[in-house]
C-alpha cells in the first residue's frame, strides 16, 4: 500500500476525514484538508508504532501533504513494519 493511501485511510478511519485523491496534492496544506494538530499527532504516533521507530524531536512539523508523505516515507525506509 502506498503512503498516500495509508494516510488517507488513517484519516478516514480514525478522524472521519474523507479526502478525495484530487485533494491530496503535495502542496495541499494539512489545515485546509481538515487535519488538525491532534489528528497529525495521532497519525505520527500510529506510524511510529507501526514501523517500530521514533520521529526525532528536531523534525519539523509537516505543514503540507507532501511534507507528511515525505516524513512517513522516511519512517518506512528506516524501519521494518510489524
Amino acid at each position: 500500500m502506498d503512503t498516500t493511501t495509508l494516510i488517507r485511510d488513517f484519516l478516514k478511519d480514525k478522524h472521519d476525514i474523507d479526502l478525495d485523491s484530487a485533494q491530496l496534492t503535495p502542496e495541499a496544506k494539512l489545515e485546509d484538508l481538515g487535519v488538525d494538530s491532534l489528528a497529525l499527532l495521532e497519525l505520527m504516533f500510529d506510524f511510529e508504532e507501526t514501523y517500530k521507530t521514533s520521529i526525532p524531536r528536531e523534525t519539523a512539523t509537516p505543514k503540507t501533504f507532501g511534507e507528511l508523505v515525505a516524513l512517513v516515507d522516511g519512517l518506512q525506509r528506516t524501519s521494518t513494519p510489524a
